[in-house]
C-alpha cells in the first residue's frame, strides 16, 4: 500500500535526510558531490521548505508498505499550469510503479484544479528520468540552462504533460 502525507515544519529534517539519501544514491554519476551538497542545502533547508509551503507548494512524503520511500512537491503556477518541482524515490523501490503513481497523483491534482498542463525540469544527463517521463506521456517542450549559483549550471529539459 502507498500513502501520501503532507509535510509539516517538524518534518523538515526528515525531508532533508531523505533527500540526502536519495540524491547521493542516484546522482553521483551525473553531477559532482560538491553540486549535490550545494543543491541539498539550497533546496531543503528549513527556511526554503517553509517558503515553499507559504507559496502554496504541496509537499508530500511517500510511504510504501509503511516505509518512507520518497517525496513530491508541486504547485499551481500561472496560466493554469502545475509545476512538478520534486519527485524522488529511493533506488530500492524504483521499478515498482511508484513513480507512475506519484505522477498520476500530480496529474489528478491538476485536473481537480482545472489546470491545463503539468510541467517539470529534468537534467539532460538523467537518461533514466528522461525515459520514465516519456513513457508516462510527457513531451520535451524545450531546453534550459539554469544558473543555480556557486558556479553550478543545470542543463535541463522542460517536460510537459497536456491534460486537455
Amino acid at each position: 500500500m502507498t500513502s501520501f502525507i503532507s509535510i509539516t515544519p517538524n518534518q523538515f529534517d526528515l525531508v532533508f535526510n531523505l533527500a540526502k539519501d536519495i540524491w547521493n544514491a542516484n546522482y553521483r554519476d551525473m553531477i559532482t558531490q560538491g553540486q549535490i551538497d550545494y543543491m541539498l542545502e539550497m533546496m531543503y533547508n528549513p527556511k526554503q521548505l517553509q517558503n515553499d509551503l507559504d507559496a502554496g507548494y504541496q509537499w508530500e512524503l511517500v510511504y510504501h508498505d509503511d516505509k518512507l520511500v520518497g517525496y513530491l512537491a508541486y504547485v499551481i503556477k500561472k496560466e493554469h499550469r502545475v509545476f512538478l518541482s520534486k519527485i524522488y524515490l529511493k533506488i530500492e523501490v524504483q521499478g515498482l510503479g511508484l513513480g507512475k503513481l506519484m505522477l498520476n497523483r500530480v496529474i489528478e491534482y491538476a485536473k481537480t484544479n482545472n489546470c491545463k498542463t503539468v510541467y517539470l525540469t529534468v537534467n539532460r544527463g538523467n537518461e533514466k528520468g528522461v525515459r520514465a517521463y516519456k513513457r508516462a506521456g510527457f513531451k520535451i517542450t524545450g531546453e534550459e540552462n539554469f544558473d543555480i549559483g556557486n558556479g553550478y549550471i543545470m542543463n535541463d529539459y522542460i517536460f510537459e504533460y497536456s491534460i486537455e
